[in-house]
């Protein structure tokens, strides 16, 4: 990359990065109030700053539909070889799963030594259990919708993953790239990249709002409760970016690649931290994988697999959530539930 384009690229993330530092001051001095019971009251203080960040999150949840599956299917169609495509993703989910396990067993091992919640509370009302899904269910729909409209939603990530894919290999056992269909997919997804950089305009002014309105919702709280489990989460976080992270990029890049990989993870790590979502980061990171000169059919299919599969900090904070709550009821998270 040039360096004016480094210098145009970080003088954006500063911009980005003292926008959220200003939201978060003014939420602090002016906070939201609260009614007699301690819930807060909507619209006053800066949470009246709200819909500034939710029109950019909600841009980025609309747009991130159409370019999973323009992205996606392109990348197979176009593709030379289907044994490179099976191979990609097979590399790719396998990656994910071990990771992940390795993620979830850090955890563990550290919720054995540093239980969230060392007493049991006892003032809890009991309810009842409600009705949850069969395994069989959750594998179907985890994998597949009940009808078309249901892939156009964020919340059918994996299904539209697996639409995509095949709709992609069917493209491509018709003649892949030479298609009016592979050219309209390929020229889609150029089209829904640029779209994104159009919206990524606004972002500072989004996350101005957004944690303007963050802070004076939940800044008393952020210091006061659940403060024990924090305190494992975010600095085991902190500590798995900058020890796992380098040895994945340098066994995935070889030499050099660790030094490219922060160069270009500040700017989707930032949409990450104003979204909470890491669907919102796939038009981030696949402009930062073009950047790094990863190839597009890898980073079109490898990208929106890893926002819904790749969940270390996930992993994380799914066994924090459960050894939390088991801890709540008197009871210890053992290595069968594990």
């Amino acid at each position: 990359m040039e360096k004016k384009s480094i210098a145009k690229n970080y003088a954006f993330l500063a911009v980005m990065l003292g926008a959220m530092i200003l939201g978060a001051i003014l939420g602090w001095v002016w906070p939201a109030q609260v009614d007699g019971d301690g819930s807060v009251i909507s619209g006053t203080g800066a949470t009246v700053l709200k819909p500034l960040g939710t029109v950019f999150i909600n841009l980025m949840f609309c747009v991130v539909v159409p370019m999973v599956f323009a992205s996606i299917s392109s990348a197979v169609a176009n593709m030379e070889s289907r044994k490179r495509a099976g191979k990609i993703m097979g590399v790719t989910v396998g990656t994910f799963v071990v990771t992940g396990a390795i993620a979830a067993v850090i955890m563990y091992v550290l919720m054995m030594v540093f239980p969230p919640v060392p007493a049991a509370w006892t003032n809890l009302a009991a309810e009842e259990i409600g009705e949850y899904a069969t395994l069989a269910d959750m594998i179907v729909n985890f994998f597949t919708a009940s009808d078309f409209s249901g892939l156009l939603t964020r919340r059918a990530m994996l299904p539209l993953i697996v639409f995509s894919l095949l709709f992609g290999f069917a493209v491509n056992l018709n003649g892949g790239r030479e298609t009016p269909v592979g050219r309209f997919l390929d020229d889609l997804a150029g089209v829904m990249l640029k779209f994104v950089k159009i919206i990524t305009y606004y972002a500072p002014i989004a996350f101005f709002g957004f944690f303007a309105d963050l802070v004076a919702t939940y800044g008393p709280q952020i210091t006061e409760n659940y403060a024990r489990a924090l305190a494992v989460y975010y600095p085991l976080c902190f500590v798995y970016i900058f020890t796992a992270w380098p040895l994945f990029a340098r066994f995935g890049g070889g030499k050099g690649a660790i030094g490219v990989m922060f160069r270009h993870i500040t700017k989707p790590a930032v949409v990450s931290l104003g979204t909470c979502s890491s669907v919102a980061t796939i038009p981030t990171n696949m402009e930062e994988a073009a950047d790094t000169g990863i190839r597009k059919d890898v980073a079109d299919m490898v990208l929106p697999l890893g926002a819904t599969m790749h969940m270390d900090g996930s992993c994380f904070s799914c066994v924090l959530k459960i050894a939390f709550v088991l801890g709540v009821f008197g009871q210890k998270l053992s290595l069968g539930m594990l």
